[in-house]
Order: structure tokens, then sequence, then C-alpha cells
């Protein structure tokens, strides 16, 4: 009786250890036998790095699956920088392009990859200061001129004003990242004086969200800010050069990779 024990023990592990593509061949997902009568041949994680893979210039961040990130164990980042500027929908078009979405960060480690990247690509071209644009828009009803409204919850709430369009990252820790006075009413006036903070008849909101790289100025680098969709450069003066944008984050699921 042991020694039948013993046997499916080891078909058991053979059989988790092997699959089948379409075209009916088999493929080995392990190198070698798992130690027998352990609870599972592996541990989840080791099979997961096993079994999955980013794709080339992207990098791999494990997460804790919950109903905030649409049960996401691994997710893929990159980093994209460009020489001109760029606006929330080029972004979005871009990520969508290359099989992603636009996306944010959703813990520190994440965030500091997002940071270092962008700042290495500014001190590259002589770039004092810039924006990157992150996944993330104004909620439906706080995207409104009523100073009154701007002023009371939700919108004056920074964990709830803004909310992100893919579901596979939670914006718990990115909520914590604001720079201290955003996300502001931004009403942002289509001509060339100077910024408004108060709404005028040609005013509009700001709903979007970029980060700011600022290498040099722990202040402000890293820091989330919001800003409008479509305007790659502001259209006045007053911090023109810090919230132009010269990149984006695009985010995606890992491949299968057997090996």
């Amino acid at each position: 009786m042991k020694r039948w024990v013993i046997f499916a023990a080891f078909l058991f592990c053979i059989v988790r250890a092997v699959i089948i593509d379409d075209n009916g061949e088999f493929f080995f997902i392990r190198n070698q036998a798992t130690p027998l009568f352990s609870e599972s041949c592996e541990s989840e994680e080791h099979e997961e790095k096993q079994k999955m893979k980013c794709p080339k210039h992207y990098k791999g961040y494990y997460r804790v699956p919950s109903a905030a990130n649409n049960q996401t164990k691994m997710w893929c980042i990159r980093v994209v920088m460009v020489n001109v500027s760029v606006s929330e929908p080029a972004a979005q078009q871009a990520c969508n392009g290359e099989g992603a979405v636009l996306t944010t960060f959703s813990s520190y480690d994440e965030q500091k990859h997002i940071v270092r990247h962008a700042s290495k690509f500014f001190r590259r071209n002589n770039i004092t200061q810039g924006s990157i644009w992150l996944d993330g828009v104004r909620i439906e009803e706080c995207r409104t001129l009523n100073v009154s409204k701007q002023m009371s919850a939700p919108c004056n709430d920074k964990t709830r004003v803004f909310d992100i369009t893919d579901p596979r990252t939670d914006p718990k820790y990115a909520w914590t990242q604001w720079y201290r006075t955003a996300p502001s009413w931004a009403y942002w006036p289509m001509r060339t004086e100077e910024y408004s903070n108060y709404p005028t008849p040609d005013s509009i909101t700001a709903d979007c969200i970029n980060m700011w790289i600022y290498p040099g100025n722990d202040d402000r680098n890293g820091q989330l800010h919001a800003m409008h969709c479509d305007m790659a450069v502001p259209p006045y003066d007053f911090e023109k050069a810090l919230n132009t944008n010269y990149g984006y984050v695009c985010g995606r699921p890992p491949v299968l990779s057997f090996y």
C-alpha cells in the first residue's frame, strides 16, 4: 500500500509538470522533479515566476491579489520617455498600441522605479523639470466649475475625487502621493496669461493625473498633480516647464513563458 502512495505522489508531480499546447505537443514547465510528499510540488510564487514573464522593456512587480486590484498577482510596468511633449489621450493610445494600458503605481517600489527611470532621462537630456502621465481621471460629479461642489465631499477628498480607469491597480497608495496642494480645483483657462485659481467663462477642469519629475527637488519629485488631459504643454508661463509632459507609464499583465 505504501508503494502505491509513493507512486501516486510521483505521478501527481509529473502530471503537474506537463502541459499540452494547441498542436498537441508536450512541454515540461519544470527542470527537475519536486521532492515527494510536499503539500504542493512547488510554492505558488515559484511556480508563478516560472510561468509568467513580462515583455521586453517591461518590469514586473508582484502584487497582493485583492478585490481592489481585480485579483492581480503580477503587473508589468514600462516607463516611456519621449523627446516631444504628449497629451494624455496620446499617451493612452500609445500604450494601447502595444497591448497595454496607461497605468499608475500601487506601491513605493513601483513609484521609485518610475521616478528613477524618468529622472535618468531628464538628466541625460538636460531637462530640469517636467511631468509624465499616469492613469487617473476626475470623477464625473467633480468635473464642475461650481466652487461649492468642489469644496464639498467627495470633490475635496484626495482619496475619492479621482478614480483609475484600469481595475488591475489598487490606487490606495497612489492617493497618498498627491502634492500637498493637489489635486486642486485646477481651473485651466485656455489663454496665455497666468493661471487663475477661480473659474472664468473659458475655464476647464484638470481631469487627468501627471507625476512631477523634478530631480533634486524632493518636495515635488514623484508627486502627483492634476492636469488638463489634452494639454501636452500648458498655455501659460506659470510653472510651464514643470507641467510639460515628456512621457507616460504603460502597464499590462505578464505573458506565459515555458522553460
